[in-house]
């Protein structure tokens, strides 16, 4: 039953991102427009190896575009009164809450998919497939982070009238560790092709991190989503 509910709230959500196609072409513009930003801000005239730089850019592009799909992950749903439908079935909560989170992790890897091969023509002067499965699992893990804390806090913030600056000045300090992790791991295998012993700690604790807020979803969420 609890499958069921889940399937049908993410398969809901998907469709309708896919109708009008709002919140992912705006993530997309966001993370394009920032590549180009930083590629001319940092290095005008392309002769500059920005490699040892570029974790930290494309993690500070994904983190500010995940923000516009979280602040939209419950908004039109309460504007348009279908959250009020959803609490009134009965759906677990937390069906809800994995089912959203899910949704808001599928549009940040779609964007991630597309931004990687704009960012490594702009940041990365020598290729680094070799590498692609400690990236992809860097990438996993702090995506699984960023989509659990930023359904949960954007859950609080959606019954709030200032639901647009509430999630980023509650979500940004909470996210750094996150950021700081991944950021690092990052740019150890681009600049470095550090294998995945030498970014294990970095692993773990983003492991650790989305087992914590995972945690904390689980025993807070029925409140949050009922107030």
């Amino acid at each position: 039953m609890a499958r069921r509910q889940f399937l049908a709230i993410l398969r809901k959500d998907l469709l309708t991102e896919l109708r009008t196609r709002e919140t992912l072409l705006a993530m997309f513009l966001f993370a394009v427009l920032a590549l180009v930003v930083f590629h001319y801000a940092f290095d005008p005239r392309g002769t500059l190896d920005m490699t040892p730089y570029a974790g930290g850019m494309l993690w500070v592009v994904f983190l500010f575009a995940a923000l516009l799909g979280l602040n939209r992950s419950f908004a039109q749903e309460k504007d348009e009164g279908c959250l009020d439908g959803l609490l009134a079935s009965p759906v677990d909560r937390v069906v809800v809450f994995a089912a959203k989170a899910c949704a808001n992790l599928l549009f940040l890897a779609l964007v991630q998919l597309l931004v990687v091969p704009l960012f490594t023509l702009f940041f990365v002067q020598h290729g680094y497939a070799g590498h692609a499965g400690g990236i992809a699992l860097v990438v996993l893990l702090a995506d699984a982070g960023i989509a659990v804390l930023g359904t949960l806090l954007a859950t609080l913030a959606v019954n709030t009238r200032a639901r647009d600056l509430l999630l980023p000045i509650v979500f940004l300090p909470l996210v750094v560790p996150l950021l700081v992790a991944a950021t690092t791991a990052t740019t150890a295998i681009i600049a470095e092709g550090a294998g995945l012993g030498a970014i294990g700690g970095r692993l773990l604790f983003l492991g650790a991190y989305d087992v914590v807020f995972l945690v904390a979803a689980y025993g807070t969420y029925d409140y949050l989503l009922g107030e």
